[in-house]
């Protein structure tokens, strides 16, 4: 798999259920990651190596289904609620966009590992856009690369999001952009999520920043 060399596509397929399951389980009750991403990641993985595709698949396809009913049964009040997960605390809707970050994503991957096409439908592409473009000032703090009181304006598609320059900071609505950036929205989601390389947008301002922006954007970390 080009975007997880160490990873089967079984092992994608099993990375994806362990995720819905535990998911499911920090909207349940207390749950907590236990060690690294990297080393929860990798346990889960090789607890389902010897596992025929068949039952991967059925364990993935319950997983989401379970997932996709608690989901579908919450009302407003629900949503807006807060749950532990593996970078801290979010809202129960950040955690629903995240899990279809990663299926969307990893879906594409086994499509493109098996020659298969995989779309993006509209309402889809503009979950993904959203989450992308959000992680910005996050990503610049995480990476100590923050850039307080910077306003960074990003255009995608007909979508627009005025971004501070570090965790937490919202600009004010009027604020002149720093940085502005602009790109096709899908071309923005497959560079925050590590699987282009290339940089989609065009950018005018501080290059700078857009150089800051460029070194610390990840939708998927």
């Amino acid at each position: 798999m080009p975007a997880t060399p160490a990873w089967s596509a079984g092992d994608v397929v099993a990375h994806l259920a362990e995720g819905d399951r535990a998911a499911l389980a920090t909207l349940q009750g207390p749950w907590e990651l236990g060690g690294s991403l990297d080393e929860w990641n990798a346990a889960h993985v090789a607890a389902h190596r010897g596992e025929p595709p068949e039952a991967r698949l059925e364990g993935w396809e319950a997983a989401a289904d379970a997932l996709r009913w608690h989901l579908a049964a919450l009302d407003a009040e629900g949503w807006r609620g807060r749950v532990p997960w593996v970078a801290g605390t979010i809202s129960v809707k950040t955690l629903g966009v995240l899990r279809l970050n990663d299926a969307w994503h990893h879906g594409r991957d086994l499509a493109d590992a098996t020659g298969r096409r995989f779309e993006a439908d509209a309402p889809t592409l503009a979950f993904l856009a959203d989450l992308a473009a959000r992680t910005i000032p996050g990503g610049l703090s995480r990476r100590g690369r923050a850039r307080p009181g910077a306003v960074i304006l990003l255009r995608l598609g007909g979508g627009r999001w005025l971004l501070g320059g570090a965790a937490g900071e919202r600009p004010d609505p009027g604020a002149t952009p720093d940085l502005v950036l602009e790109a096709d929205p899908l071309a923005f989601v497959l560079r925050a999520a590590g699987r282009t390389t290339t940089d989609p947008w065009k950018a005018e301002g501080d290059m700078d920043l857009a150089a800051d922006v460029v070194a610390t954007l990840s939708s998927v970390s």
